[in-house]
């Protein structure tokens, strides 16, 4: 399954900035409540509430050239893969609404869309 599979590759996790159990939610929270972090034509908002064993607030981000399924549903598929992990309920939700609003954007998703590589990437969430 892709959400497991995506999320345990990702550099948050390789560089230990947040524990196992909350990768574990993540994955778990994918498995029973479905496809609602794929929260955009290719994007998906990988989450899961605030543990305590997240200390500090960490976002990874995933641009794959092709599109991968999202709990192997090709109805729910993203190239754009966000994970978060927050410590608070409160940060969870502000950094939600705030990237909410830069993702509601059709031109400014497909900026980030284009991006060819880290530094595109990072310049095109940056943009206005």
């Amino acid at each position: 399954m892709i959400c497991r599979d995506e999320v345990d590759r990702q550099p948050v996790h390789q560089a230990i900035l947040i524990a196992q159990e909350y990768i574990d939610e993540i994955i778990t929270t994918c498995e029973e409540k479905g496809p609602y972090m794929n929260i955009g034509s290719n994007i998906v908002l990988a989450h899961a509430r605030p543990l305590p064993s997240t200390k500090k607030a960490v976002m990874a981000l995933l641009l794959s050239k092709q599109s991968a399924a999202l709990l192997d549903d090709l109805a729910h598929t993203a190239r754009l893969w966000i994970f978060l992990a927050i410590p608070d309920d409160r940060s969870h939700i502000e950094l939600i609404q705030k990237l909410a609003v830069l993702l509601m954007d059709a031109a400014h998703v497909q900026r980030v869309l284009a991006a060819n590589s880290q530094e595109e990437l990072l310049a095109s969430l940056h943009a206005q």
